[in-house]
C-alpha cells in the first residue's frame, strides 16, 4: 500500500470522504480536475467549504499560484467528485483513485503560469508510491472544451494519469491541456518503479522512450498504445522475436520487432534502433489493414489503428480540418464530423452519411 496521508498536507472537512474501493485488483490512478474559479486564500477557503457543503470532495485541493495544499481523506479511500458511468462507480475504480482539485480554470490551464513548490513535489511523491505510472494514457490533456476521449476498457485497465475529460459517465472539459512534462518534471527521479532503467545500449538498438500524439513509445512505456504496435507488426510479419503475446509494457522483443520492421522500409544504423518515429508509426497503424475492419471497428467510440487509418485518409482527401487534434486511434467527434462532410461530398444522405464508415466508404477513403 502506498502513502494515505501527505503530511505537508492541511486537513480538510473531517477526513471521511468515501469508502473501500470496488475493484482493488486494478492499476492506481490519478485524476486531475479544475475548480473553474480564482485562487488564492480566500477562494481556497470558499472553494473547501463548497465541496464538503455538496459532499464531492476530491483527495486534494491545490493551489498553483500559492503551493497551498490540502487533504479531505486517506488515499486508500474513495473520493466523491466524479459521477458513476451507470452502475460502476469510477470514483471507486483501481486500487487507488486520486483526484486532485486545482484551483485553476481549463481555458487557461495551470501548468502555463505554475512554479511548482515542495508542497506539490510532495504530493507527486505520495502519488508515485501508488505505482502510478508517469502517463496519461488517453493521451495529452485535451483543449477546453476539446473532444474527449472516454474509453472505458482504457479507463478500467490501465494505471496512469487522467483528466476528468476521459473519465466514462463524466461529460466535464477539465482540467484543459495541462502539460504531462512539467507535471512530471516537478518531483524528479523519485519513486517510479513503474519505468524500469533501460539497459546500456550495446546491440544497435534504442533504449529512450520518445512522445508521438501525445502517447509513449520505447522502454519503459505503457498503455494500450504499445499492445497496438506489437498486435500490428505480429500482423504485418515481425512477431518473431516476441516469446509471448504482445503487451501493454514496451520490452526488448517490441523493440527487436520494429528494428526489424523499419529494416524492411530500407533504413538502417539509428534510423532502424527499434523506436518509433512518426512516419513509421503512422505507416505500420495505418496500413495494417486494406480491408474493411468491420463497422463495429471504425465507428463512433471505436479505437484502434483501424480508426488512425480512416483519420489519416481523411487528411488525404483534404478533410483534415475537422480533425482539431491530428490523426488519432480513437473515433470521437472530430473524426465523425470529417467522415460525415466526406459522405456527403459524395452525394450521400441520410443514414448514407452517418459519419461512421461503412465497406464503401471505406473503400473510397483507401483510395
Amino acid at each position: 500500500m502506498g502513502t494515505r496521508w501527505v503530511a505537508e498536507a492541511e486537513d480538510l472537512g473531517n477526513g471521511s470522504i468515501g469508502g473501500d474501493m470496488d475493484s482493488p485488483e486494478l492499476p492506481a490512478r490519478v485524476v486531475w480536475h479544475s475548480t473553474e474559479t480564482g485562487n488564492g486564500d480566500q477562494s481556497f477557503d470558499n472553494v473547501a467549504a463548497g465541496l464538503i457543503e455538496e459532499e464531492v470532495q476530491p483527495h486534494f485541493l491545490y493551489d498553483p499560484t500559492t503551493d497551498r495544499l490540502g487533504q479531505f481523506g486517506p488515499l486508500d479511500q474513495s473520493a466523491r467528485a466524479l459521477r458513476n458511468d451507470g452502475s460502476t462507480r469510477t470514483n471507486r475504480t483501481g486500487t487507488a483513485c486520486i483526484q486532485i482539485e486545482v484551483l485553476a480554470r481549463a481555458a487557461s490551464p495551470f501548468t502555463d503560469y505554475w512554479t511548482p513548490g515542495p508542497n506539490f513535489v510532495a504530493m507527486m511523491k505520495a502519488i508515485r508510491s501508488w505505482d502510478i505510472p508517469d502517463t496519461f494514457p488517453m493521451g495529452a490533456p485535451p483543449e477546453y472544451p476539446g473532444d474527449s476521449r472516454r474509453d472505458r476498457d482504457t479507463w478500467e485497465e490501465e494505471g496512469g494519469h487522467y483528466c476528468h475529460a476521459n473519465i466514462p459517465g463524466n461529460d466535464h472539459g477539465d482540467p484543459g491541456a495541462i502539460n504531462p512534462s512539467k507535471i512530471f518534471d516537478a518531483t524528479p527521479g523519485d519513486g517510479q518503479p513503474s519505468k524500469p532503467k533501460p539497459p546500456p545500449p550495446s546491440d544497435g538498438l534504442g533504449h529512450y522512450e520518445v512522445t508521438i500524439d501525445g502517447l509513449t513509445y520505447g522502454p519503459g512505456a505503457y498503455g494500450s498504445q504499445v499492445t497496438r504496435v506489437g498486435q500490428a507488426l505480429v500482423a504485418a510479419g515481425f512477431g518473431s522475436a516476441y516469446s509471448e503475446g504482445p503487451g501493454p509494457r514496451w520490452t526488448d522483443a517490441d523493440t527487436q520487432a520494429y528494428a526489424a520492421y523499419q529494416r524492411s522500409l530500407g533504413y538502417s544504423g539509428k534510423d532502424a534502433d527499434g523506436i518509433p518515429g512518426s512516419v513509421t508509426l503512422h505507416q505500420l497503424l495505418g496500413s495494417s489493414s486494406t480491408e474493411y475492419p468491420g463497422r463495429d471497428a471504425v465507428r463512433y467510440g471505436a479505437s484502434g489503428p483501424q480508426v488512425l487509418a480512416v483519420d489519416q485518409a481523411l487528411i488525404r482527401h483534404g478533410y483534415g480540418s475537422y480533425l482539431s487534434y491530428g490523426p488519432s486511434d480513437y473515433y470521437g467527434d472530430t473524426t465523425r464530423a470529417g467522415v460525415r462532410a466526406f459522405q456527403r461530398d459524395q452525394g450521400w444522405s441520410g443514414s448514407d452519411a452517418d459519419g461512421d464508415v461503412g465497406p464503401v466508404t471505406w473503400k473510397r477513403l483507401m483510395q
